[in-house]
């Protein structure tokens, strides 16, 4: 299936949880150029240019946005190519495997002018650990809404029927997925806390033929269907893509997508219903309506008390977003963008021959 957008990096309750390493492989010949700068310094700017180049001459780019800022790019890969490229600063450094070979880097810091830089250097070291301060207190609000959910979870084990939900896989998986072609399994994540909100990258989603929504506002029973059709495709080797939870990104999975055409997507409080999709799915069929209306209100106070506090984890991201800009505002000013420029212009001559 085609890629187009998606996160390989997320905001979760144990930090910046990356998934880098699934950039390329360097066993398989891939290469990737790792950039390395300060804030400001171009880097997500190379990248848009190089995947412009790509499109432009009829090759397919996978986008990868930085959770952190949305409208700016942590990586690219053109698969046709076998070519990734990366901002490699941190929170996602990649350390080369094979330098020279599969890994070049490239460094941005030639580019500076460093006595500018140095007249600044308090206020730069100021900003920059405010920024951290702020990312940790995202972290704080995103830990104590992973509480509440693990809450959510204890209270909504005994309200569903998991035999009839275990029925309806199984003939999910003889209708859809027992004869996909055999693969490797990718993780990305779909969506991510970030700045802006919780935001989704549709896009990828609809690339696929056959979307099967399940409408699940508390993610429970979708979470079940997800890890039994996960199972079933390990066991059998089924070639896909799993969305990680960026709440429990180890542990849960919200959508998987197929590369025969078929995608399962997981719409809850975190995901939108969408319009597109062949056909839906609600939840509620799989309640023991007796048992959840006993703890229904418990539930909607909880899951009222978790939108709040992924709401305050979104406003510390707002608010390191707006440090970044200021950090980034001094590197700008220090920069010598035609070097930034004529660096773009041979990588790219290098890339495409």
């Amino acid at each position: 299936m085609e890629l187009r957008s998606y996160f390989l990096g997320a905001n979760t309750p144990y930090g910046f949880y990356s998934l880098f390493s699934e950039l390329y492989n360097p066993e398989k010949d891939n290469t990737i150029y790792l950039i390395k700068g300060g804030p400001g310094t171009g880097k997500s700017s190379i990248m848009k240019k190089t995947a412009s180049y790509a499109e432009k001459n009829g090759l397919s780019v996978e986008r990868i946005p930085c959770s952190s800022d949305p409208l700016s790019l942590d990586a690219i890969i053109i698969p046709e190519l076998k070519v990734a490229m990366a901002d490699a600063t941190s929170p996602h450094i990649i350390n080369p495997v094979y330098p020279g070979v599969c890994e070049h880097t490239v460094e941005l810091s030639q580019c500076w002018k460093k006595d500018k830089l140095k007249t600044n250097t308090s206020v730069i070291k100021k900003i920059t650990k405010e920024n951290s301060l702020a990312h940790k207190k995202c972290i704080r609000f995103m830990k104590a809404a992973a509480v509440v959910n693990e809450e959510i979870k204890e209270i909504l084990n005994n309200v569903y029927d998991i035999e009839k939900i275990k029925r309806f896989t199984a003939r999910l998986i003889n209708t859809e997925i027992k004869d996909s072609e055999k693969g490797e399994c990718r993780s990305i994540f779909l969506s991510a806390v970030t700045p802006l909100g919780i935001v989704v990258q549709y896009d990828t989603l609809f690339s696929s033929d056959r979307i099967l929504t399940i409408n699940d506002k508390y993610g429970y029973a979708s979470g079940l269907i997800m890890n039994e059709l996960n199972n079933y495709s390990e066991l059998n080797n089924i070639a896909r893509i799993n969305c990680l939870c960026p709440m429990i990104p180890e542990k849960k999975i919200d959508h998987i997508l197929y590369d025969n055409g078929f995608a399962v997507f997981s719409a809850d409080i975190y995901h939108p219903m969408i319009k597109k999709g062949y056909r839906t799915v609600h939840a509620e069929r799989f309640l023991i309506k007796d048992k959840y209306n006993k703890v229904k209100n418990r539930i909607t106070f909880l899951n009222k008390t978790k939108l709040e506090l992924i709401g305050e984890a979104v406003k510390s991201l707002e608010e390191a977003k707006a440090l970044h800009d200021i950090l980034e505002s001094y590197y700008i000013a220090a920069m010598d963008f035609s070097k930034v420029s004529e660096i773009t212009d041979n990588l790219i001559k290098e890339i495409f021959g």
